[in-house]
């Protein structure tokens, strides 16, 4: 696991679904990497930039998936403390109104900057506050 997504993950309590549990083995075949958590029974999807000018990407395959569920939160980090965060009715919004673009060519939708400082966070404590997932 990213050391950065780590620290984070930690600070906020988040943890990942355990073998057993009858969610990991649907999300490992779809997730390449360790960015899938839970926090407080929330699913939350953990992404980080690693570029000067931040960008990320999030497959419509997950997209797609996580419309069956209630709600989710999608983490975009660029470091293990900041970053920005968006609900499932933020996510769809940004992604109708063309905020957030496909790709065709990866089938990623492509999520640049600026992103909305109401969604922005600089500490866990912040982003538990903000997004009202620190029960």
């Amino acid at each position: 696991m990213d050391k950065d997504i780590k620290e984070f993950v930690e600070a906020i309590g988040a943890s990942e679904p355990q073998p057993d549990e009858k969610i990991y083995n649907t999300y490992r075949d779809l997730f390449k990497r360790h960015n899938y958590f839970s926090l407080n029974g929330m699913f939350i999807i953990i992404k980080i930039s690693r570029s000067d000018r931040p960008f990320w990407g999030i497959g419509r395959k997950f997209i797609e998936l996580m419309k069956n569920t209630d709600n989710y939160y999608l983490i975009l980090l660029v470091s293990g403390k900041e970053g920005w965060f968006f609900s499932k009715g933020e996510i769809d919004s940004n992604i109708r109104q063309g905020r957030w673009k496909l790709r065709e060519k990866d089938d990623n939708y492509k999520i640049n900057p600026p992103l909305p400082d109401k969604n922005s966070f600089n500490s866990a404590k912040t982003f538990l506050s903000k997004s009202n997932l620190g029960k």
